[in-house]
């Protein structure tokens, strides 16, 4: 079976965030039929198993993670030649789930010739599949980094072609704004009564949204407020994201939302407005001048893939494993336009990102 037969074969198993028991069990068998024993699976469902290899080479960790985005239930693949340039998409009701069934498939693909081998001369590997990625890294965050003895990491997860290298990520904090008005009668007083949802509209019109800088994005994804159409709004919930590689870029930005939200308190007389934030995660960067992209950039050139370091502006286990003392980058996957019904991945490069990581390993 090659690496694109293998993913195809793992597509149409469901894997939402907090229900990864199928691909995980998928992912158990395959490797133990490959005669690895030593596999443990921990408290928050993340699978983490060793290979054994030459005890005179660094060992390295591959890491995939093992939930999707919904819609992620049904996924049935489509092998689409039209192009000239054959890809692999979902029939168009779901998504396709390369994020990160690629990942997935490379690793296992990869094990699998070690095997043919009988693990010999490759560099020992620690195999890190995460739950949860999706919706907070929270699989990585409930890792216990104390049991990893690679020396670096390559993360099976980029989006983009092949040779991509991210070695950088942003810091996200997670913001929610509760606009508080005062319930009253719409239609018998509604001078008594303070709207919320005015409120939040006043405020949504002033706050900067999309992308800010170069290195500075923020969105306001989810509103929710009111109780019926009969009655002035008492309550609105308003909830988004920023993200930057610049923490002072994203202090000031956090500034500029506490100032609307205390001058739109002020116009409102009666209503409050509260602003809090959580961090999700914090940037990372790892230097050109590592091992781990020192190996990633020697192997690409040797494939012909354009070596390329580039920043992302995503979450990604990277972050967590880097913050753990593992330096880690992302891989360039060869997929494109995750997280919609669009996601589709070249054949070709899933194909050339296998032979790199054979060869980072090897």
């Amino acid at each position: 079976m090659g690496v694109v037969e293998r993913f195809q074969a793992i597509v149409p198993i469901d894997n939402p965030s907090g229900r990864e028991e199928a691909m995980r069990d998928t992912i158990e068998t395959a490797l133990r039929s490959l005669g690895l024993t030593d596999l443990t699976v921990d408290a928050v469902g993340n699978l983490f198993a060793r290979v054994p290899g030459n005890a005179d080479k660094e060992t390295i960790m591959l890491s995939a993670h093992m939930d999707s985005v919904p819609p992620c239930e049904g996924i049935w693949p489509v092998l689409d030649t039209r192009s000239g340039r054959p890809i692999i998409r979902s029939e168009g009701r779901t998504i396709l789930g390369a994020d990160d069934k690629s990942g997935i498939a490379v690793a296992l693909e990869v094990v699998e010739k070690l095997a043919q081998q009988g693990f010999k001369n490759n560099h020992p590997l620690e195999l890190f599949f995460s739950t949860g990625e999706e919706v907070g890294l929270t699989g990585a965050k409930g890792f216990d980094m104390g049991q990893v003895q690679a020396e670096y990491c390559y993360v099976l997860d980029g989006e983009g072609r092949v040779g991509l290298i991210f070695n950088a990520g942003p810091s996200q904090e997670n913001i929610q704004i509760e606009c508080v008005g005062k319930a009253s009668h719409a239609g018998i007083a509604p001078e008594a009564g303070v709207s919320a949802i005015q409120m939040g509209a006043a405020l949504c019109a002033q706050l900067p949204n999309g992308r800010l800088a170069p290195d500075l994005t923020c969105n306001i994804g989810v509103i929710q407020g009111g109780n019926a159409m009969n009655i002035v709004a008492p309550s609105l919930s308003i909830r988004g994201e920023m993200r930057s590689h610049d923490e002072s870029k994203l202090a000031g930005l956090l500034q500029t939302y506490q100032a609307f939200c205390m001058g739109v308190q002020e116009r409102f007389a009666g209503g409050a407005v509260e602003l809090q934030h959580v961090r999700r995660y914090d940037h990372f960067y790892v230097s050109p001048d590592d091992k781990v992209i020192q190996r990633a950039m020697l192997e690409s050139e040797a494939l012909n893939l354009k070596p390329q370091l580039a920043p992302m502006n995503i979450g990604s286990d990277a972050h967590i494993l880097n913050h753990s003392g593992l330096p880690t980058v992302v891989l360039g996957m060869g997929f494109h336009y995750s997280h919609s019904l669009g996601e589709f991945i070249y054949c070709e490069e899933l194909e050339k990102v296998c032979q790199l990581v054979e060869r980072l390993v090897a």
